[in-house]
């Protein structure tokens, strides 16, 4: 093979791996789906790549400002009743950090302020599901209630 094509196989290895690495370090269930999205048109793609599969898919709504954002991604998922409750439920990870026009269009087609929101919504048709929203702080053990009609 040429050194370029020994060059870009390197980075897709590398970019692989990191993509890896960065799924893992939420620590969902092997297999789940998580999906990352900033503006509208990402969220409704997502939705329908994900429809084939999943029911349903929990929206959490975060930002690298928001303070108990962090303790939902280094806590609440990693909670072993929250992984289990997650097994056959997708995540979609709604990032505002920047706050820009997007995540305010976005923010106002969810009907959320803003972080930390989390609701769980029915993929086919991203409608979402009675009693599962919440917002501000919460326990690993609110969200595994809001779940377990789902897994």
């Amino acid at each position: 093979p040429s050194r370029s094509a020994i060059v870009a196989t390197r980075r897709q290895l590398l970019i692989g791996a990191l993509s890896v690495a960065a799924a893992t370090s939420l620590a969902v269930p092997a297999g789940a789906a998580v999906l990352t999205v900033t503006n509208l048109d990402q969220y409704r793609g997502g939705l329908a790549r994900l429809a084939p599969r999943y029911r349903a898919a929990l929206v959490d709504i975060g930002a690298e400002w928001c303070a108990f954002c962090k303790t939902i991604d280094q806590k609440i998922l990693p909670d072993p009743g929250v992984r289990r409750a997650m097994e056959r439920i997708a995540l979609i990870k709604v990032d505002v950090t920047r706050m820009g026009q997007s995540s305010r269009e976005l923010l106002r087609y969810l009907r959320a302020d803003g972080p930390p929101t989390l609701f769980v919504v029915q993929t086919a048709s991203g409608r979402e599901f009675s009693g599962t929203r919440s917002v501000g702080a919460f326990r690993a053990s609110d969200l595994v209630r809001r779940l377990r009609p789902f897994a």
